[in-house]
């Protein structure tokens, strides 16, 4: 609504960007935010993007990685393998708020960190990885998919986890009082904290 109070963050970049990161944050955490099913990009073997919708497990700031958890027999475990290069996208419509993220991506299977994410897992969630074929798996009916509800690992072999370490940030604010769009840039080259360099764009 036009009477609403704009928002501190309209006209500064440096709060645009701690902006995208608390809702990223926000999306992590909360199943009711848009943020929490971005739109996830991989490269197929023609090269050409191929598009699915994830759950934001947890967003990182100080690392700039979101992370995401899968099946490691899916089709996008090859794709990252051959290449990394990765985009995600998320808009909220309610709020007029859009994240184009490009990204470096990666597959862990081991390690303490996809440990923690699977013990973190709810048991409704594991029964994703007890399915017997590979996601993708053609089957002559939707009756035909098996799973393995006696798997001592409770389907831990299956799960691995997808890292996004985000070197870009696309920013769109649709609102009545005057769109305003931006874009940062991680400095790569900082190994410590990363810094980012935001320019304002025409939106």
């Amino acid at each position: 609504m036009t009477g609403e109070p704009l928002p501190a963050f309209r006209d500064d970049l440096e709060l645009t960007l701690a902006e995208c990161w608390r809702l990223l944050q926000e999306g992590a955490a909360s199943r009711h935010s848009a943020f929490h099913v971005p739109t996830v990009a991989t490269l197929d073997e023609q090269g050409l993007p191929e598009l699915r919708t994830m759950v934001l497990r947890a967003a990182e700031p100080e690392r700039r990685l979101l992370r995401f958890h899968t099946d490691r027999r899916s089709a996008k475990i090859a794709q990252v393998a051959r290449s990394p290069s990765g985009a995600i996208h998320i808009y909220d419509k309610p709020s007029g708020i859009q994240l184009r993220l490009a990204a470096s991506l990666s597959i862990e299977m081991e390690g303490d960190e996809v440990d923690a994410a699977w013990a973190a897992s709810r048991s409704f969630s594991r029964i994703c990885y007890r399915v017997t074929a590979a996601p993708g798996s053609e089957v002559e009916h939707p009756e035909d998919v098996a799973f393995d509800h006696g798997a001592a690992d409770e389907g831990r072999g299956q799960f691995c986890i997808l890292l996004a370490r985000i070197h870009r940030i696309e920013w769109l604010h649709l609102a009545h009082a005057g769109h305003r769009r931006a874009v940062f840039e991680a400095d790569e080259k900082n190994a410590g904290k990363p810094e980012w360099k935001g320019r304002w764009l025409v939106p």
